[in-house]
């Protein structure tokens, strides 16, 4: 197999490639857009393998801000008609000598939770598990809200808000995500991440961006995602002393609540297995659960 740097020439088999991997397969003008969105500040690697000219398999390393700061997130993926010939494995070994020169330390890797064989693939060449990512989803238009009036809480959506309002939001998100279970041991996030995720973000929607203030103060904060014909349900966070007070349960009805007005039919969400309190929430509300993703990362022997 021929190992070559990604070049734009090449877009169109990277998204017959990355399709084969993806839960829901996008469209070539909708992969090309998400190209061009990518942040350049951003490391991303990636290889093609080719056979007689065609694509086989694609390879990349890529900055994430959800894996530790001397690490970096992989993927690897071979076309389904080409496997079990080692090309994963020469693909995986190009990757890794490509990190060792950079002097990191690790990969991550996320796999689907019923993908055995993938799993077993990663294991085999030295990837440990690491976390259980959960899967949820729940079906909009059963869903009823248990009225809850807060004494002092005001509720809200970004609708027409201005720079001030979303950096104020951006500040509280950084804090919040500083503090949740989902982030701990991960880099902090710059507000220039959660302005990207609450507003600059393709998927990002201000109907979906819910606040709760207590004498006009920033108390709570719920995120959704535009995704498919769903909506994903992103972060969901109050500040401790509101904690255990159900107003996160509140923010996260009113975010359903704006959801199937919109003609939503379902809601997806996906915690850590070891985030107890996202977990009952979303049972609370009557999310059901689906097969997620399970983390596994390696360490690098540096020479």
């Amino acid at each position: 197999m021929k190992m070559v740097p990604f070049e734009r020439l090449f877009a169109e088999d990277a998204w017959r490639l990355t399709n084969q991997h993806r839960q829901m397969p996008v469209s070539l003008p909708e992969f090309l857009e998400r190209e061009a969105r990518w942040p350049t500040s951003d490391l991303r690697l990636r290889w093609l393998g080719f056979e007689n000219e065609c694509a086989v398999a694609l390879g990349q390393i890529a900055y994430s801000p959800y894996v530790p700061q001397d690490h970096l997130s992989v993927a690897i993926i071979v076309d389904r008609h080409w496997r079990c010939e080692g090309r994963g494995g020469a693909m995986l070994a190009l990757l890794e000598a490509e990190m060792k020169a950079s002097g990191l330390l690790g990969l991550v890797a996320t796999l689907p939770e019923a993908g055995r064989e993938a799993r077993r693939w990663a294991q085999e060449r030295g990837f440990r598990h690491h976390a259980l990512h959960c899967d949820w989803r729940l079906d909009l238009h059963g869903f009823e809200r248990r009225k809850w009036v807060p004494t002092g809480v005001s509720f809200s959506d970004m609708t027409g808000a201005q720079t001030a309002d979303w950096l104020e939001v951006a500040q509280l998100l950084q804090t919040l995500v500083a503090d949740a279970p989902d982030m701990d041991g991960l880099p902090p996030w710059t507000i220039t991440r959660c302005l990207s995720i609450i507003r600059d973000g393709p998927v990002a929607r201000p109907d979906w961006v819910i606040t709760a203030r207590e004498d006009g103060n920033l108390v709570g904060l719920t995120i959704g995602h535009s995704m498919g014909d769903a909506i994903y349900s992103y972060f969901t966070g109050v500040v401790s002393r509101w904690r255990g007070r159900g107003l996160g349960r509140e923010l996260k009805s009113r975010l359903i609540e704006s959801a199937r007005r919109c003609g939503v039919p379902r809601m997806r969400s996906t915690n850590l297995d070891t985030n107890i309190s996202a977990l009952r929430l979303n049972e609370a509300l009557g999310f059901h659960r689906i097969p997620g993703s399970v983390e596994l990362r390696k360490l690098l022997e540096l020479a």
